[in-house]
């Protein structure tokens, strides 16, 4: 479907407007020109105005700063990372910090910017495997990768949480059932050892 810069959303078969208030959209469920079946969903944005962004204004006089990007527009603001001039097309203001495009990039790809995170590293699911592989495969490793399995959970409790999953909570039901295979698979070993030369 296509908008129109009056907020009319008009059907992908005949091009007629579907409704000419867009708070009835919803309940449009054939087009009324065409009758072809059609199905609206009305984000909110589509009854906000829409918002010019800003432009870049041309150097005036002779001396004055300019954007690092564009030689002949005046500078704004310097970026808030690498110290560059930027102007008003370049200036992109993420969590309050004004980033030029070069920074924004490469804070994206280091996960430097936490808004443009699209994924975490699970600690918790390393150490759940490290925890439930041994029970399934051989229980003389058991104590070994226990101790791993503590060792990461209080070397990664700092670390960022998951962004959709309780980190923190898995970390610590991963730590509880660490001790108690620690000392279950030394108990084992203690009895393998030890207790096997009494019988």
């Amino acid at each position: 479907m296509s908008t129109a810069s009056n907020n009319v959303l008009n059907c992908p078969n005949c091009g007629k407007s579907l409704s000419d208030l867009p708070e009835m959209l919803p309940a449009v469920e054939r087009c009324p020109a065409c009758e072809r079946q059609t199905r609206v969903v009305v984000f909110p944005a589509f009854s906000r105005p829409v918002v010019k962004g800003a432009t870049a204004e041309a150097v005036m006089m002779e001396g004055e700063a300019t954007c690092f990007y564009h030689a002949k527009k005046r500078a704004q603001v310097p970026c808030d990372e690498c110290g560059r001039f930027l102007c008003a097309v370049c200036d992109l203001e993420v969590n309050g910090r004004h980033l030029c495009p070069q920074c924004l990039e490469t804070g994206a790809k280091k996960g430097k910017v936490q808004s443009l995170e699209r994924g975490r590293f699970r600690w918790d699911q390393v150490i759940s495997t490290l925890l439930v592989l041994p029970l399934i495969s051989c229980g003389f490793l058991l104590p070994l990768t226990s101790l791993a399995a503590l060792v990461l959970v209080v070397w990664k409790w700092k670390s960022p949480p998951s962004l959709v999953h309780n980190t923190r909570l898995s970390l610590i039901v991963c730590g509880v059932l660490a001790l108690i295979e620690f000392i279950g698979g030394c108990a084992f070993w203690w009895f393998m050892l030890f207790g096997s030369r009494r019988y």
